[in-house]
């Protein structure tokens, strides 16, 4: 089958076409771009059409859409999510999500920057001093979770990752936000300067095809983890149709 996977969790939107089973396995990449962001609405339809066009396929040969539901930048997961939903839509495909964390992680696991019996804690960057952090191990060559994916404070990942029942005492980091508060984890594990950044398109692919899914054509919806800035500031909403605490 042909895949079409997105990624727009962070400020580098992602996507590839892959071909592979939907019984699992690692799938071929048939080819894949990413782009720094400045808007992602702008950015990932012409991307989309790049990767289609370099796989030397047209959206009505696409049997699935895959998409990065989170967490991370709110806008980018709507536009990513809309856009997937949109396009398995038209052409009659289911829309799988798949976790960016989890995505983040199996891309080190791809890369081949992981060593055996460790914890990967992939972190990305959610800004006010925090980071969006996952627990995985590696089974069979995909990422399996320990535990919930959350956004917390990089002071607070120690605890965080003892309360992880049965994990292994290796910890090994990737993402941004591993990079972005290197001082702050150091101590705890090893970073991997070897794994990407951020979330590629073919790691969505490939967890896509290799882990159970359901259909999230109707119901998929982003994985936000933590509240939108307009929700901190109005939890009771805004009634008055302004956004000044003040007026």
């Amino acid at each position: 089958m042909n895949l079409l996977a997105l990624e727009t969790s962070t400020m580098v939107a992602s996507v590839a076409v892959a071909r592979g089973e939907a019984s699992g396995g690692a799938p071929e990449i048939l080819a894949s771009a990413d782009a720094a962001v400045v808007t992602t609405s702008d950015i990932l339809l012409p991307l989309i059409d790049r990767v289609l066009s370099e796989a030397g396929l047209a959206i009505d040969d696409i049997d699935a859409v895959a998409v990065g539901a989170g967490p991370g930048s709110f806008t980018g997961l709507r536009i990513g999510m809309s856009t997937a939903k949109g396009l398995a839509f038209s052409i009659g495909a289911p829309l799988w999500p798949v976790s960016s964390l989890a995505a983040l992680a199996q891309a080190a696991v791809d890369a081949g920057a992981v060593p055996a019996d460790a914890l990967i804690v992939p972190l990305l960057d959610a800004r006010r001093e925090e980071v969006f952090a996952g627990f995985y191990v590696v089974r069979d060559g995909v990422v399996a979770s320990l535990g919930a994916e959350r956004v917390l404070p990089p002071s607070a990942l120690p605890a965080a990752i003892g309360a992880i029942s049965g994990g292994p005492e290796r910890i090994v980091f990737c993402g941004d936000g591993a990079t972005a508060y290197r001082g702050a984890i150091a101590s705890e594990g090893e970073i991997l300067a070897a794994a990407p950044a951020t979330p590629p398109a073919p790691a969505i692919a490939h967890l896509a095809l290799a882990t159970p899914r359901t259909d999230g054509l109707d119901a998929g919806a982003p994985a936000y983890v933590r509240k939108s800035e307009a929700e901190i500031k109005f939890p009771q909403g805004n009634p008055g149709g302004t956004f000044s605490q003040h007026e």
